[in-house]
């Protein structure tokens, strides 16, 4: 019994000396050397806060500042600049909504009139569907100009993409003549051979998309791709391919992209000797300032000026077109 009594004792002297501890801790100078110490750290995070918050509210003003400039200067950029052209707008590599929307109306301003938007689908580089592509292509090929038995699945059916938009356009080193080996010999039946090449590229899903009449020009907008960079350089080669077999339709290519990436489309064009040299590329043409310069890259690349541009101190945002 003497032990519990002492043992309560204890408690209650532990307990006394703890609440006498909290009362000189919290009032006079110890208080105060603790609370002081915490308002000042509170202060100076709230003095940071108030001043991030001001460089937000700079950056938010100077950005709606600049797209204003953007929006009031394009039109006396890009007048003209396609006038009474008509152009394709190709999607490759699932591209923004509104990076697509943004390119197609930049156009549109420049004068140009888009009789085509099309989405190249992902079946059209699905590594697994290789053996599908290889069956159309051998199936589509009889009736594709400028394709023989050596030639790739991918530039077969890209070959017959380009007639499909382009009727009566033939490819280097073909002509009307070899019409006589398709189901199309005569000339006049262009249309109808585009048309059919367009349904079978249609109902095999490698495409998506709607097209109004035939194109002089073709925008390629490209977006970020695959987020494997083997799989995205892989991809991104066939669609520089696909430009470039464009090129030899009409001299009016031009591939725009995101901000620079290893492996995108615009790297897989820049690093062909043959693509680089017929397409034109537009590195930030897809986001809202590099929008502008989409369609005076590709006036230039229609009128035989190929070029390559981008944002940074060793690139040009800009073609000459706009100086």
């Amino acid at each position: 019994m003497m032990k519990d009594f002492r043992y309560h004792v204890v408690s209650l002297v532990a307990v006394f000396l703890a609440l006498a501890i909290g009362v000189v801790l919290g009032s006079g100078p110890m208080r105060d050397a603790f609370t002081g110490s915490l308002t000042e750290q509170v202060d100076t995070l709230e003095g940071q806060l108030q001043q991030a918050n001001d460089k937000v509210a700079a950056a938010e003003n100077l950005t709606s500042t600049a797209r204003q400039y953007v929006d009031e200067s394009a039109p006396l950029v890009l007048s003209g600049a396609l006038l009474e052209t008509s152009v394709a707008v190709v999607s490759v590599a699932d591209p923004a909504d509104d990076a697509r929307a943004g390119v197609r109306d930049r156009l549109v301003q420049a004068g140009g009139t888009v009789s085509a938007e099309l989405v190249i689908e992902p079946l059209w580089t699905d590594a697994s569907q290789s053996a599908f592509r290889s069956s159309l292509a051998s199936t589509i090929a009889p009736n594709v100009l400028g394709v023989d038995a050596e030639t790739s699945p991918s530039t077969v059916l890209s070959h017959a993409l380009a007639q499909a938009l382009m009727p009566g356009v033939y490819p280097q080193g073909t002509s009307e003549a070899d019409l006589a080996s398709t189901d199309f010999p005569d000339p006049e039946a262009a249309t109808e051979r585009s048309a059919m090449l367009m349904d079978m590229l249609l109902e095999a899903e490698l495409i998506s998309g709607t097209t109004t009449g035939s194109v002089e020009a073709v925008a390629v907008v490209a977006g970020a791709g695959d987020e494997d960079e083997t799989r995205r350089a892989e991809q991104s080669g066939v669609y520089a391919n696909l430009a470039a077999v464009f090129a030899q339709y009409t001299s009016g290519v031009t591939v725009a992209t995101g901000a620079s990436a290893t492996g995108d489309v615009a790297s897989a064009v820049l690093n062909s000797p043959d693509a680089s040299a017929l397409v034109s590329t537009v590195i930030e043409g897809t986001e809202y300032y590099g929008q502008v310069a989409v369609p005076l890259a590709l006036a230039d690349a229609y009128a035989g000026l190929v070029g390559h541009y981008g944002p940074g101190e060793s690139g040009t945002l800009l073609p000459s077109r706009a100086g």
